[in-house]
C-alpha cells in the first residue's frame, strides 16, 4: 500500500470505522501469561460486566501488541493517581497531534497481528538450546552449498549433482524442523524489534518514558537484533526470498543459534513487548474518545469510602439512559421487575469504575469515588461437569466478595438476586446477614432483588431504589430505565403473561394466589 492508503485505514481504524476480527482467547494470552496483581479483575468479575464486548467497543488497535496489553490493562485497575493522569496525558496529546498519532499508526499497522500468537507460543515455551544443531546445520547450510556451487562453477559442471543433494538434504531437515523453528515466532520478534528503533527515535517529552524503557531493554538484545537480521530479509515480500532461506538453513541456523540466548533475554524483550503495546492501547483509548458522542469526564478520587456518578451511562448502549447515584455509609437495595434496567445498572457502575482505574476518564457528568477492589456476583453459572449446582456458584461467587474485604482498598460488589438458587426462607436469612456484614466493612454494596422481606429487615443499614415498567394491553411492556428513590411497588410479572397470550384460566389464579403467598412483589 502505497502511503496515501495507509493514512486513509488508520484513520479509518482511529475513528471506529474499520470492521476486525477478534479472537478473545487468543487477544488474553498474554495476560494468562503474567502473574495476577492483588487487584486483578477475576474472571467473574469479567464476564459479569460482559467486558469482552467493552473491550471491542474500545479496541482500534493493528498490533498483536496493543491488543494484548489494552486486555491486559483493563483487567488490572491501578490504584495510583499519578499512574493514571500520566495515562490522561498520553491520551490528550494523540487527540491533539495528529501527526505524531497518524506516525505511530502506522508504525504499529507495519507491524500487524501475529494471528496465531506465535511469538507468545514461542516465548512460553520451552526453547528448545542445541548448539550441536546449530553448527551442523550451519555447516549444511553455508558452507556445503556455497561449496557446490563453487566447484560446479569453476572445476566441473559435474558438481551440478552436489548442489542437487544439498537442496535435497535441506529440504528435508527444513520439513523435519518446520514444528520447532516456523511455529515459534522468530520472525514476529523481528518484527518487534525493528518496531521498536523506530518508536525509540521518536522525540516527545511525554512520551520520554516510554521511549527510555524501550531504549534501555533494546541493549540488552542486539546480539538478537543481529542473529535475526537474515530471517526478516528472507520473509520479506510476503516469502519471496523463502527458497533461499529453505536452500541455506536461514531460519534453522538463526533460530539455534538465538534460542539460548532468548532463554536469558525473555525479561527484556517482554518489556519492549509491554512498553510498546501500552503506547498502542492509549492510542486506541484516544481514538475511543474522540468518537465519543455523549459526555465524559475526569475522575475525583477520594479517601472516603464513597460513590458518587452524575448521569452515569452504559458504554455498549447506542441510546443509553443516564442515571445519577450517590452511595455512602449505607449500602443500596434495588428492587424492580427483569428487564427494567437493575442489571444494566449495576454493570454501568462497575464498568464506569473500572475506566476510571484504567484510563482516568467516566462516561458520565460527575465521578467522585475512592479507589476500589471490583468484585461482581451478577450472573453466576452453574457447571455441571463439575457437579456444581447454581446455588453452590453463587454461595462461591459471594464468597469471593468477603474473602476480598481483607484487603487494603474498600470493595465494590454489586451482587444480582442474591442467593436466588435456593429456597425463599433461607435465602432471605443468608442474604440479610451478607448484605449486613458487608456494609458493616469498607464497601459499597448493591444488591438487585426481588425479596420484599430483605426490605423490612434491612431498612436501617440500605437505602432503597428501584426501576420500574408499565404493561397495558396496546402497547405490552414499556421501561423509562429511570433509577428512583424508594421501592419498586408495581406486579407486571402477571400482566405481562395476559399480554403475550397467555388463557385467562391461568393468570386469574395467579394473580388470586399471589394475594395469599408473603413476599410477593
Amino acid at each position: 500500500m502505497n502511503k496515501q492508503m495507509i493514512l486513509s485505514v488508520v484513520r479509518r481504524q482511529y475513528k471506529g470505522d474499520e470492521d476486525k476480527k477478534r479472537k478473545l482467547p487468543n487477544i488474553r494470552r498474554y495476560f494468562d501469561m503474567q502473574p495476577k496483581e492483588e487487584y486483578t479483575i477475576d474472571d467473574e468479575t469479567w464476564s459479569d460486566m460482559d467486558m469482552d464486548r467493552v473491550y471491542e467497543k474500545l479496541d482500534r488497535t493493528s498490533s498483536t501488541l496493543g491488543e494484548s496489553v489494552l486486555y491486559y490493562m483493563l483487567r488490572n485497575p491501578l490504584s495510583d493517581e499519578n499512574k493514571l493522569k500520566h495515562r490522561n496525558r498520553l491520551i490528550q496529546l494523540f487527540k491533539k497531534d495528529i501527526d505524531l498519532r497518524e506516525k505511530l499508526l502506522c508504525i504499529f499497522l507495519g507491524l500487524g497481528n501475529d494471528r496465531k500468537n506465535t511469538f507468545l507460543d514461542m516465548i512460553e515455551s520451552e526453547l528448545i538450546v542445541n548448539k550441536i544443531k546449530y553448527y551442523i546445520y550451519t555447516v549444511l547450510g553455508k558452507i556445503f552449498p556455497i561449496l557446490a556451487v563453487i566447484l560446479t562453477i569453476f572445476v566441473d559442471n559435474g558438481y551440478v549433482s552436489l548442489i542437487l543433494a544439498s537442496a535435497a538434504l535441506n529440504m528435508t531437515v527444513n520439513y523435519l524442523e518446520r514444528d520447532n523453528i516456523k511455529s515459534r515466532g522468530i520472525i514476529y520478534l523481528r518484527e518487534i524489534i525493528k518496531v521498536s528503533k523506530k518508536v525509540s527515535n521518536i522525540k516527545n517529552k511525554e512520551l520520554l518514558e516510554h521511549v527510555n524503557n524501550i531504549k534501555e531493554n533494546l541493549q540488552y538484545v542486539k546480539d538478537i537484533d543481529r542473529s535475526t537480521f537474515l530471517i526478516g530479509f528472507v520473509n520479506m515480500w510476503q516469502g519471496f526470498f523463502e527458497a533461499v532461506s529453505l536452500l541455506f538453513l536461514v531460519e534453522e541456523c538463526s533460530y539455534y543459534k538465538i534460542s539460548g540466548v532468548l532463554k536469558g533475554k525473555k525479561k527484556y524483550i517482554m518489556n519492549i513487548f509491554y512498553s510498546l503495546g501500552e503506547i498502542e492501547a492509549i492510542l486506541s483509548i484516544s481514538g475511543y474518545q474522540n468518537s465519543l458522542n455523549q459526555n465524559y469526564t475526569y475522575p475525583k478520587f477520594t479517601r472516603e469510602v464513597m460513590l458518587k456518578i452524575q448521569d452515569g451511562v452504559h458504554p455498549l448502549l447506542e441510546e443509553p439512559v443516564a442515571n445519577t447515584i450517590f452511595i455512602k455509609d449505607k449500602g443500596i437495595v434495588l428492587t424492580g421487575t427483569n428487564m427494567s434496567g437493575k442489571s444494566t445498572f449495576l454493570r454501568m457502575l462497575g464498568i464506569n469504575i473500572l475506566l476510571a482505574q484504567t484510563f482516568y476518564f467516566v462516561l458520565s457528568k460527575g465521578y467522585e469515588g475512592s479507589f476500589f477492589n471490583i468484585v461482581s456476583s451478577i450472573s453466576p453459572n452453574d457447571d455441571l461437569s463439575k457437579g456444581k449446582s447454581y446455588y453452590m456458584a453463587e454461595a462461591e461467587g459471594i464468597l469471593r466478595i468477603v474473602k476480598a474485604l481483607q484487603k487494603e482498598l474498600p470493595v465494590f460488589c454489586p451482587i444480582d438476586e442474591i442467593f436466588r438458587g435456593t429456597n425463599p426462607t433461607e435465602r432471605i436469612a443468608m442474604s440479610a446477614e451478607i448484605l449486613s456484614y458487608l456494609n458493616n466493612r469498607k464497601t459499597i454494596s448493591i444488591v438487585a432483588t426481588h425479596d420484599r422481606e430483605l426490605v423490612d429487615i434491612l431498612k436501617d443499614s440500605y437505602e432503597f431504589y428501584y426501576f420500574s415498567e408499565d404493561v397495558d394491553s396496546k402497547n405490552g411492556l414499556s421501561f423509562d430505565y429511570k433509577l428512583k428513590i424508594g421501592v419498586s411497588q408495581t406486579r407486571n410479572a402477571i400482566r405481562l403473561l395476559e399480554y403475550i397470550g397467555y388463557p385467562k384460566e391461568i393468570t386469574k389464579k395467579a394473580y388470586d394466589r399471589a394475594e395469599t403467598i408473603k413476599g410477593f412483589i
